[in-house]
């Protein structure tokens, strides 16, 4: 398997401790740049049967798009094909920055269409491509079991609020901190800032000052990536809201037991249509609605914990699909090519 996880910090290669978490076995070729990587495999797709995995994750389309953009992705769809091989793209999305519907150059969504499985993780980027499923974004299914191991205290029973935002974006208006307030007070909860990336620290810092002054908040320091989510997992075992701009800062306190809340400077359009899938229906800005979203998924001890479970067994059946892929069952080749006997090589991911 080859392993694409870019660089942290271009042009410094990264440490170990930013690709801990990612939980590799050992054996993976790791490459730190798209050229070598896409190297790699056009060389395996060239010689043996080939599985390619598009990266997930946010898509950036241009705004205004020539002919032939989008080559290299037709490239990718296409060049596994001779050999029996195929390529896949599971859990992206387009960055969009308004309501106004956006459509993939023509390129793109000619890849897509070679592609043997397409699933996006939000409705209007399948849209966009005009081909594909809709599939709860890859980060629902980490974290623990909700049938085996259960998600922990229903999320009504719990006291803490926990807050994170972007550092790059203008920190959160008046209104914003009231409302963050009076969630709190009105349903006895501590609130508690923390930072989900080193770069979030210092406005932390300075909303933690505003939010609970005399609180210290929980900052990424010189841990390991591995070591941090442990420790973000834990508090989010412990929270009852997690309120957020950060859609991953979102998903992964749902899947601790926590009832995700966008909450932002800016607009949470993408927070709230990529939790959708995973069966959250968040609200917007309007106080009302997010008070009666709250009362209602905190009044249901299961309310979290059945989504996640409904949005697990949608990315195990992805998973079953692509591990059928590489186990040799012949792919759902759009054109003409005769699978060939399997004979692994190369599975690239990202």
């Amino acid at each position: 398997m080859h392993v694409h996880v870019g660089r942290k910090l271009m042009p410094d290669t990264n440490d170990e401790r930013y690709l801990t978490a990612l939980q590799l076995r050992g054996d993976e070729v790791v490459h730190d740049t798209a050229i070598g990587w896409f190297s790699r495999y056009a060389t395996s797709a060239l010689t043996g049967r080939t599985l390619m995995v598009m990266p997930a994750g946010e898509l950036v389309l241009p705004e205004r798009a020539g002919r032939f953009w989008g080559w290299w992705t037709a490239i990718c769809a296409l060049l596994s094909r001779p050999r029996g091989g195929t390529t896949v793209q599971v859990g992206a999305g387009v960055r969009m920055s308004s309501d106004t519907a956006v459509t993939a150059p023509p390129m793109e969504r000619y890849a897509r269409r070679k592609m043997s499985l397409v699933a996006w993780r939000d409705p209007r980027t399948a849209a966009a491509f005009g081909v594909g499923d809709v599939a709860p974004d890859w980060a629902f299914g980490e974290g623990p079991d909700p049938l085996r191991e259960g998600l922990g205290t229903p999320a009504g029973e719990r006291t803490i609020l926990a807050v994170t935002t972007r550092g790059n974006r203008d920190p959160l208006d008046e209104n914003k901190i009231r409302l963050l307030r009076d969630i709190a007070k009105s349903r006895g909860l501590r609130i508690q800032v923390y930072s989900q990336v080193r770069r979030d620290r210092e406005a932390m810092e300075k909303l933690a000052w505003v939010l609970h002054p005399g609180t210290e908040p929980l900052l990424f320091g010189e841990e390991s990536h591995a070591e941090w989510e442990k420790k973000v997992r834990a508090l989010h075992r412990e929270s009852a809201i997690v309120a957020s701009d950060r859609i991953h800062a979102l998903i992964v306190g749902a899947t601790e037991g926590a009832v995700p809340l966008a909450v932002s400077s800016g607009s949470t359009e993408k927070a709230l249509r990529t939790l959708k899938p995973g069966g959250f229906d968040l609200p917007a800005d309007q106080p009302a609605a997010i008070n009666n979203y709250l009362d209602t998924m905190l009044g249901d001890a299961t309310s979290v914990s059945r989504r996640i479970v409904t949005a697990r067994t949608h990315l195990d059946q992805l998973r079953n699909t692509l591990r059928s892929f590489v186990g040799g069952r012949p792919v759902s080749d759009p054109g003409t090519a005769e699978p060939l006997p399997y004979e692994f090589r190369h599975a690239a991911a990202s």
